[in-house]
């Protein structure tokens, strides 16, 4: 689809409560039936979701398939990584989305599709670099977003097909999120997913911070016995995505000898 046009209808479907819908857009085999619409779907209909977070989000178009009973099938899909507030979207589209599910009228429908088009995930939403959003379900629900499903400490896949899966999904918001911390100096904190091992770990362990928690997965610095050691790699990060700040990576030109570890206060290198 390239744009809207007045055979597809358009409809905006309500995920709530959004943790549920994060997770069963994540996992297509998840129990959840967290999607509400309140008219019956057809192959071809265009469905815009917005996630019941504070504020209110949109995560993502779809143009629907052939359906079963219990579930609606998707041809077509569009992510808004980022997970732009409404009122970003909003100005994106140059027109109001509507605050219930349902169809969508043919005079705004169009409109409410070229964000997805022509935007795609790049939206400048002022919101979202508010320290004091930080902590809202809306962040929240961005950092579940952007796992995948997997762990940020210890890295593994958590089981999102489960009907208690919620409940082993656990979310920890930061104040400084992942464009506002210093490469080269302390880290404060970072956005996280946990698996249920992983958050224990963090409690029992008494971490008052993700990073804390995560960074004593590393030796200490054996100069000045910081405890913010990185992990140093070889290569170049990925263009636009940001580089957690218990690695550094060292590039893909490297003269010997090459580090294993690097010391977050004092910079000191060394190998084990």
């Amino acid at each position: 689809m390239t744009e809207h046009t007045a055979r597809e209808r358009v409809f905006i479907v309500e995920g709530r409560p959004w943790k549920d819908a994060v997770i069963a857009y994540l996992e297509p085999r998840s129990p959840y039936r967290p999607w509400f619409i309140g008219e019956h779907i057809r192959n071809g209909d265009v469905l815009i979701t917005v996630l019941d977070t504070d504020p209110r989000t949109v995560l993502c178009m779809e143009v629907a398939g052939p359906s079963s009973l219990d579930a609606i099938g998707v041809t077509e899909s569009w992510t808004l990584a980022t997970l732009p507030s409404v009122a970003a979207f909003e100005a994106c589209a140059g027109v109001a989305v509507p605050t219930a599910a349902g169809r969508v009228d043919d005079d705004v429908a169009g409109r409410l599709t070229t964000p997805f088009i022509k935007c795609s995930a790049n939206f400048d939403d002022p919101f979202t670099r508010q320290g004091e959003a930080s902590h809202t379900t809306a962040a929240a629900a961005r950092v579940l977003l952007k796992s995948a499903g997997k762990c940020t400490a210890c890295g593994e896949t958590i089981d999102l097909r489960g009907s208690a899966a919620r409940e082993g999904v656990h979310i920890h918001t930061a104040e400084n999120g992942v464009d506002q911390w210093n490469y080269y100096g302390p880290a404060h904190d970072w956005p996280a997913v946990l698996c249920c091992r992983c958050q224990t770990e963090m409690t029992e362990g008494g971490f008052s911070t993700f990073l804390d928690y995560r960074f004593s997965f590393h030796p200490s610095c054996p100069r000045c016995g910081a405890s913010q050691t990185r992990s140093a790699s070889i290569g170049m990060p990925n263009p636009g995505e940001p580089v957690p700040p218990w690695t550094v990576p060292l590039g893909c030109v490297v003269t010997d000898p090459v580090p294993e570890w690097i010391c977050g206060g004092c910079g000191y290198r060394w190998a084990t």
